[in-house]
């Protein structure tokens, strides 16, 4: 495929996928500018591996993989420090009277997403969020559909006792 041919359909890609790359980003991240610029990464690396793309997964899929990789990366450099808060551009994604009702236990459960190890918040947003199915996340991850389940269900888990602790007052338990 000729340069123009490329980039049309990267930018085709672009006008359809922006959205859930976009939005599984800023949830990594939860910084707006942070998430524009990796985005863009995701969608350069796109372009410059566009040869390679073998098709045996969706656009998406592979655009998610990508996406995983800027992430990861860049956790790798943060070397863990602690993520901004993205309560903000979250809670914005809700409908107003929903926003009202459940402020609380939307920032109480971003929060705790934030403070997740990556793996299982890439899980989470993956699933619950950007709702792909298990078979699409393990292609993403280049994981089995078994390892997928058993750490959602991980992640679900150290979600539910977070929110356990927040209501009772105990001890939670470290997640990073």
């Amino acid at each position: 495929m000729n340069t123009n041919g490329k980039r049309e359909m990267v930018m085709e890609w672009y006008d359809s996928y922006y959205d859930d790359i976009y939005r599984f980003i800023l949830y990594m991240f939860g910084d707006r500018q942070l998430c524009e610029d990796f985005v863009h990464d995701t969608f350069v690396r796109a372009y410059t591996a566009m040869d390679r793309f073998d098709q045996r997964s969706s656009v998406k899929t592979w655009l998610f993989s990508i996406a995983k990789h800027v992430v990861l990366d860049e956790i790798r450099k943060r070397k863990r420090r602690k993520l901004v808060p993205i309560e903000k551009e979250f809670l914005s994604t809700f409908n107003v009277e929903q926003l009202i009702e459940n402020k609380e236990a939307i920032q109480q459960l971003v929060n705790h997403i934030q403070l997740l190890k990556p793996n299982y918040r890439i899980v989470i947003i993956l699933r619950k969020v950007e709702e792909c199915s298990i078979k699409e996340i393990a292609e993403v991850l280049e994981w089995s559909e078994t390892k997928v389940r058993k750490t959602l269900s991980r992640a679900v888990l150290l979600l539910r006792k977070m929110n356990q602790v927040d209501e009772g007052g105990g001890k939670g338990e470290q997640t990073r």
